[in-house]
């Protein structure tokens, strides 16, 4: 699209407050006054539409996902679904990380504030259904520990205590006929119910090594971690620290090398 006929079509909408200008690449870009938290505005692109002439196409040339790949990643499927439902509630499609909504001309001045509003959803993800998000915690470890971790043999959701099944762990590693069992915290009451279940085994009596890996530590009440704190043998701050030290860490609360014995 050059540049008179995108001057053209924003006069003819009468969309106050835009422009556009041509890049060196020939590409028309919007100047909107929409910025994201940070101030920068953002980046919407106008182009033909394959639906003729009287449709222009609204895109973004895959700034909004470049812009979230600093801070997010969209890498299991509660966030791929969670994105999907972003742009399919703003009608905005994706074409290999091109964000693009196609619109009749008459619609384009409603269609750029909507594809704005969709493009800050995307890239404020980590915010937005914040809840929804959490539960990501959970499924980025699970995907973690049964791919990268099968070396120690991970079972899920294992009982422990063959007359009390409600007391439960999340995954049991084994090493060394040691076993290993692994939780995932990602609130209070999640950590109030991994210290009682660890009481509970320590009573039966069994013999474990405890791992807990917390969503964020620093969010925990005081009381729930200092319940965790007298109670478990090994707990990470975050999910990150988990992945770098679970390994080593393994071996060496097993007393072991990773070529000393086999798991």
């Amino acid at each position: 699209m050059d540049i008179s006929r995108a001057r053209q079509l924003l006069d003819a909408v009468s969309a106050a407050g835009f422009d556009v200008y041509e890049r060196e690449t020939g590409d028309c870009q919007l100047v909107v006054p929409i910025l994201h938290e940070d101030n920068d505005m953002v980046d919407i692109f106008l182009q033909d539409s394959p639906l003729g002439e009287g449709h222009v196409r609204v895109c973004d040339f895959g700034m909004a996902l470049m812009r979230l790949s600093y801070t997010f990643d969209i890498n299991t499927p509660t966030r791929e679904n969670i994105f999907e439902s972003i742009l399919t509630n703003n009608r905005v499609r994706n074409d290999e990380g091109n964000l693009y909504l196609d619109t009749p001309v008459a619609q384009l001045n409603e269609s750029i504030l909507q594809f704005a509003g969709c493009v800050q959803k995307v890239c404020n993800m980590r915010y937005w259904g914040r809840e929804a998000v959490r539960s990501a915690f959970y499924e980025d470890l699970n995907t973690f520990v049964s791919t990268d971790l099968t070396q120690f043999r991970p079972v899920a959701n294992l009982a422990p205590i063959e007359d009390y099944p409600v007391v439960s762990v999340d995954w049991n590693l084994t090493h060394n006929h040691r076993n290993l069992y692994l939780y995932g915290v990602g609130g209070n009451d999640k950590a109030k119910s991994v210290a009682i279940s660890l009481l509970e085994f320590k009573k039966a009596p069994l013999s474990f090594i405890s791992l807990v890996v917390h969503e964020d530590m620093e969010e925990l009440g005081a009381r729930e971690k200092s319940y965790l704190t007298r109670n478990a043998d090994k707990q990470y701050p975050d999910l990150g620290a988990f992945k770098v030290d679970a390994v080593d860490d393994i071996y060496r609360l097993v007393g072991t090398s990773p070529e000393a014995v086999p798991p």
